[in-house]
């Protein structure tokens, strides 16, 4: 099993440090190791939170509720794809947007708002570039779905285009 500095120096978020094992350390000292096992929820949508959640073994799926409350999958994620979720708790204590589901027995990395806020105080420089690589994160974030929604609108343009057409 990977030790967790190897772990942090692969996830995005420390990338200006990943080749500075100091900061690591004081990184690595923000978390705490938490198991989860198959099928249990790690975190629920419209549920409130702040801790951050990076994969340390094991997968998830993460899951969204349609409109009619039915749950469906958006992604998988495993610990090998050097991930993590829950970063916006970081930044606010907020309503989470989807349920994460252990998809197997699985440990995590776990560290909080609170414990990063603190760390901030202690290290502002490092804080400032964990939270810049978190706002690039939702920037693209963001850039995406508007990409989506223009889809979307030309999408139902299109359709009803077709549909008044043929009356």
């Amino acid at each position: 099993m990977q030790d967790n500095l190897a772990i942090l120096k692969n996830i995005v978020l420390f990338e200006d440090y990943k080749e500075d094992k100091e900061v690591l350390r004081k990184i690595e000292e923000l978390f705490v190791e938490r198991k989860a096992r198959k099928g249990d929820k790690i975190i629920r949508e419209g549920e409130t939170g702040d801790e951050l959640y990076i994969i340390k073994n094991g997968s998830v799926r993460i899951e969204k509720n349609t409109l009619q409350n039915e749950p469906y999958t958006v992604v998988q994620l495993t610990a090998d794809q050097h991930v993590f979720f829950g970063e916006i708790g970081l930044l606010l204590h907020d309503t989470r947007s989807a349920t994460v589901v252990a998809e197997e027995n699985s440990t995590f990395l776990v560290t909080n708002r609170s414990k990063f806020l603190k760390f901030g105080e202690r290290e502002p420089l490092v804080a400032l570039k964990i939270t810049r690589q978190i706002a690039q994160i939702l920037a693209k974030r963001l850039q995406k779905t508007n990409q989506d929604v223009v889809t979307l609108f030309s999408a139902l343009v299109t359709e009803i285009d077709s549909e008044s057409s043929l009356e």
